[in-house]
C-alpha cells in the first residue's frame, strides 16, 4: 500500500506522503543495520550484503552523440487568420507554454514531489494537422554500400533526411503530420549504444515533450528490443506515443521495408486516439516495447511480442487490441536516467561447473560489481536440484544482498517455481520468478530498480513479478500449470491483469 504508489506513478495521489517518509525509514535502518556491524556484532557475508546494499551506482560512461535538446522553433507556426477574429501576435504568443521545466519533470533519485498539470499541445497555434518528432540514431534503414569499406553497409549521414524532403510524397498528404526530423551524430550501430545512449534519447523526448504530438525513433534491429524496453520504464507517466521502428533492408535499396516501417510509424505516432506507449512497429504490428523481442534476423518479421498479442496489427485497415492498451497516465512524464547495470545474465546448460558460478558471485559481492543475476533456467524454471552446491551457491548469494532472478529459456511460457520440486528448491533458495518477462524486460527492470537508488534488494525482488509498464503478467493470470486440477483451471478462469 506504500510502496507500489510511490514507484507506479499511476496511483501517487493514493498516498501523498509515502514518497517523502519511506526512504527516510529505509536510510535510518540501514544506518541502524551498518552501525551493529561495525561494532563486531556481523560475520563477513553480513558485511557484504551491508557494503554491496550502500554501494552507489557506478557511473554509465557518456553517450556517444550529441543531444539533439530543444527542435521546435516558434518562428515556424502560422498564426490562424479569421475574417472576424484575428490573433495578434503577442496575444498568440501568451498561448504557448515558455516554461517546459515547469511542466515535465527530470527525476534523479531522490525524487521531487512536485506535479504540474501539463497543457494543451496546439491551443491557439492554428496548426491542424499533428506534429511528429523523428530522431534517428542510426541503423540499417540509414546504411548504404561503402566503396572504400570493400562494399560493407555503413551509415550516410544527412541521407534519411533528403530522402523525407524528395522522394516521400506519401508527406505531403493532409492526412500525414509535419515531420521535424533530427539525424544523431555519428549515426551508431545499435550494437554500440547502451545505457548513456537510451538516458540520452529520453531528455531529448523530455525536451520537445510538449511541442509535439509523438515521437518516432529510428534505429537498428539488433538492441531495439532493449532501447524500447528501457524506455518504457525510464518514461514515467507517458501520455503520449513513443514509437521505435526501422528495417531490415536499406533505405536506399528499390525494394526495402523501410518505407512502410516509417510511414506506418509516423502515422500511429499522429493518431487522433494515439496509443500512448513506448511501442515497436515492424511489418505489419505494433507490439508494446517492453514486451518485444527480436526474432528473425532474415526476414521482415524480425521482432515478435511472445507472451502478449500485438496492440494493432495493419491490414486494409488498423486492427486494435483495445483490451490491452494501458489506460491513461495520471500525473506529468518524469524521466528516469539512471539505470544500474551491476547485472549479469546466465543460460544454463547441461553439466555446468558450479565452481565458476560460486567463485563469481563471491568476486562480485567482494568488488561490488554484482548486486543481480538473472539465470536462464530449463523449462518453467527448472534447474538441477540434485546438485546440492548449486542451490548452496544460489543461497550463498541471496545471503551476500545479491538479487538472484529466474527466466525461462523457452520463447514462450511462464517461470512456475511452485510447480516441480525442483523449483521449489530455488524458492527456498530465494531465487525470485521472472514470470513471462522477457530477458529484455528483466535486465531492463532490474537495471532501472536499482538505478532508482531508494529501494533495497527485498523490495526490488517483491516488485519483479509487478506491471509497471505493462512487461508482466500478474502471478493469478498466468495460465494454470500442466496437470494443474479442475479447481485451480477455474479459480483463474475470467482474471484479466494489464
Amino acid at each position: 500500500r506504500i510502496l507500489l504508489p510511490r514507484v507506479c506513478g499511476r496511483y501517487y495521489y493514493m498516498t501523498k506522503r509515502a514518497p517523502a517518509v519511506i526512504p527516510c525509514i529505509v536510510r535510518e535502518a540501514r544506518s541502524m543495520t551498518t552501525s551493529v556491524a561495525g561494532s563486531g556484532g556481523g560475520d563477513k557475508k553480513t558485511l557484504l550484503r551491508i557494503k554491496l546494499e550502500n554501494s552507489t551506482c557506478p557511473s554509465a560512461g557518456k553517450p556517444q552523440q550529441a543531444p539533439a535538446g530543444l527542435l521546435f522553433h516558434y518562428d515556424s507556426i502560422k498564426p490562424p487568420s479569421f475574417d472576424d477574429d484575428v490573433v495578434g501576435e503577442n496575444e498568440l504568443d501568451n498561448l504557448i507554454p515558455k516554461d517546459d521545466d515547469n511542466l515535465t519533470e527530470l527525476v534523479t533519485p531522490p525524487e521531487s514531489n512536485f506535479f504540474i498539470p501539463q497543457v494543451k499541445l496546439h491551443d491557439g497555434d492554428g496548426m491542424k494537422r499533428k506534429r511528429v518528432l523523428v530522431l534517428c540514431t542510426g541503423g540499417t534503414l540509414t546504411m548504404a554500400p561503402d566503396p572504400e569499406k570493400g562494399g560493407s553497409l555503413s551509415p550516410v549521414q544527412g541521407a534519411l533526411t533528403e530522402f523525407m524532403k524528395k522522394s516521400m510524397l506519401e508527406l505531403q498528404n493532409e492526412k500525414m503530420p509535419d515531420v521535424v526530423v533530427h539525424e544523431y551524430t555519428p549515426l551508431l550501430d545499435s550494437s554500440d549504444m547502451g545505457p548513456p545512449d537510451w538516458s540520452l534519447l529520453a531528455k531529448d523526448i523530455k525536451a520537445n515533450y510538449l511541442h509535439f504530438d509523438g515521437f518516432v525513433v529510428l534505429m537498428g534491429t539488433d538492441t531495439m528490443a532493449y532501447t524500447a524496453t528501457a524506455l518504457s520504464f525510464m518514461l514515467e507517466n507517458l501520455g503520449k506515443p513513443v514509437i521505435f521502428t526501422g528495417s531490415q533492408i536499406p533505405l536506399a535499396e528499390p525494394h526495402t521495408d523501410a518505407r512502410q516501417n516509417l510511414i506506418m510509424a509516423l502515422i500511429f505516432a499522429a493518431r487522433d486516439a494515439p496509443i500512448s506507449e513506448v511501442t515497436i512497429f515492424f511489418h505489419d504490428k505494433l507490439i508494446r516495447g517492453c514486451r518485444s523481442t527480436k526474432v528473425n534476423t532474415g526476414e521482415l518479421h524480425a521482432f515478435d511480442s511472445p507472451n502478449l498479442l500485438p496492440l494493432a496489427t495493419t491490414g486494409i485497415s488498423i486492427k486494435e487490441n483495445e483490451h490491452l492498451i494501458l489506460p491513461p497516465a495520471r500525473g506529468v512524464l518524469r524521466v528516469h536516467t539512471r539505470m544500474d547495470t551491476r547485472l549479469l545474465t546466465i543460460r544454463l546448460v547441461p553439466g555446468f561447473d558450479d565452481k565458476i558460478l560460486r567463485h563469481l558471485i563471491r568476486a562480485g559481492a567482494e568488488s561490488g560489481s554484482l548486486r543481480a543475476l538473472v539465470l536462464q533456467l530449463y523449462g518453467t524454471g527448472n534447474a538441477p536440484s540434485v546438485k546440492e552446491e548449486f542451490i548452496e551457491c544460489l543461497k550463498e548469494a541471496t545471503e551476500l544482498g545479491i538479487l538472484v532472478v529466474a527466466a525461462t529459456q523457452c520463447h514462450v511460457g511462464s517461470v512456475a517455481m511452485g510447480h516441480y520440486a525442483t523449483g521449489r528448491a530455488l524458492e527456498r533458495a530465494g531465487v525470485v520468478s521472472s514470470n513471462d518477462m522477457t530477458l529484455e524486460a528483466t535486465a531492463c527492470k532490474i537495471a532501472y530498480l536499482m538505478g532508482r537508488g531508494d529501494l533495497s534488494r527485498d523490495e526490488i525482488a517483491d516488485l519483479m513479478t509487478v506491471s509497471m509498464r505493462g512487461e508482466v503478467t500478474h502471478t493469478d493470470a498466468l495460465p494454470p500449470p500442466p496437470f494443474s486440477s479442475a479447481y485451480q483451471r477455474g479459480r483463474r478462469k475470467g482474471k484479466y491483469f494489464y
